[in-house]
């Protein structure tokens, strides 16, 4: 009979997939996905266009993401590991985009690709506070942080500080901001220690 692959009883069928696609809120739901492929551009991967170049980008990728949960079905949705539709969307943008610039962009690409367009800081200033983000998205990554923790960290990076003001940006509940931030507290004091 020859091996027969084993599909976890957690892996959503297309039928389900369909209606959940159907069900959801779309308007408001693409919002937070243009949203969160912004901040992945901006925080993880340091492309600093302008807003609309970086919303253009985000649908476009966005339609890419789709495209591979829909068209290809190469993604399939874990309900154990993602609860939401929009949990599983989110995984699915951010390792497209992992691969994506893993694959597409050599190092200059990438530099030419951060336009400064930062009038107070001088050029060195604006390198410098740049290398210093992204070593510390490094070190938390290392520490094990979540993506949920990550993206508490952009927003607390971007001038986001008021946990409501951050729960509403992220679209996250009481409890998964509060188990988060508990989480993450812990490794910024390990990275204070680090950058001091």
């Amino acid at each position: 009979m020859g091996e027969q692959v084993e599909i976890s009883k957690d892996i959503v069928s297309k039928e389900v997939l369909s209606q959940a696609l159907h069900k959801e809120n779309w308007e408001e739901l693409w919002v937070i996905l243009v949203a969160h492929t912004i901040n992945r551009f901006i925080y993880r991967y340091g492309i600093t266009s302008n807003k609309k170049d970086l919303i253009e980008r985000a649908d476009q990728k966005l339609s890419e993401v789709l495209s591979l949960i829909l068209i290809e079905e190469t993604r399939k949705w874990n309900r154990s590991e993602y609860a939401t539709l929009k949990d599983f969307i989110i995984s699915v943008i951010d390792s497209h985009l992992n691969n994506s610039f893993k694959k597409s962009r050599s190092k200059e690409e990438l530099k030419s690709l951060v336009i400064d367009n930062s009038e107070d800081l001088s050029r060195e200033d604006t390198l410098a506070y740049e290398e210093q983000r992204k070593e510390a998205f490094q070190f938390l990554e290392d520490e094990g942080a979540t993506d949920e923790e990550l993206m508490i960290f952009e927003c607390m990076a971007e001038g986001i500080v008021k946990p409501q003001a951050i729960k509403e940006e992220l679209g996250i509940s009481d409890s998964d901001f509060h188990n988060a931030w508990r989480r993450l507290k812990s490794k910024l004091k390990k990275l204070r220690q680090k950058l001091s």
